[in-house]
């Protein structure tokens, strides 16, 4: 990270509730598929953005992440079935960004997905609420990729199958 302020943030997402039958059970299986489907097509998640791989690897991609004139590329690598770790790569606007993806599982079946995002504050020395709103965005957006995951599930969506 550079030598200027640094944001950090996390929250978790809880998946499985074993309190409540209501809610469709996922499996780590789904849920990880999603995830990175959302890592791969977050375009699909966020209609502002364009994204495209650009290259693959043993361990994950590279991305291109458009957003009106600004261009960002990313590498994402994907750790065992649980963690997601994506990272801005350098040159990007001298913007240092990174955020971690992670399934944790305390017991059988009890899903939660542990969202932690580092990166420059935007805040300058007393505008404090930037980095407040870019939280709150983080989570909102966070809420609804889950949110669309588990719609898509309940239709039967696979993230194994290719998109229709």
């Amino acid at each position: 990270m550079s030598d200027q302020k640094l944001l950090e943030f996390e929250h978790l997402i809880q998946i499985n509730d074993p309190q409540r039958p209501d809610i469709a059970f996922i499996s780590r299986a789904q849920l990880w598929g999603g995830l990175v489907f959302r890592a791969r097509y977050p375009d699909r998640f966020n209609p502002s953005l364009e994204c495209h791989i650009e290259a693959e690897h043993t361990s994950g991609f590279t991305r291109v992440i458009r957003v009106g004139d600004t261009v960002m590329h990313d590498e994402v690598n994907l750790i065992g079935l649980s963690t997601i770790n994506t990272r801005l790569s350098a040159g990007t606007d001298n913007l240092q960004a990174e955020s971690i993806t992670r399934i944790e599982e305390p017991e059988p079946g009890a899903l939660f997905v542990r969202f932690v995002y580092r990166r420059d504050s935007l805040a300058r020395t007393d505008e404090a609420n930037y980095d407040d709103m870019l939280k709150s965005a983080y989570l909102q957006m966070d809420r609804d990729a889950i949110r669309l995951l588990r719609e898509w599930f309940a239709n039967g969506w696979d993230p194994g199958q290719p998109w229709q």
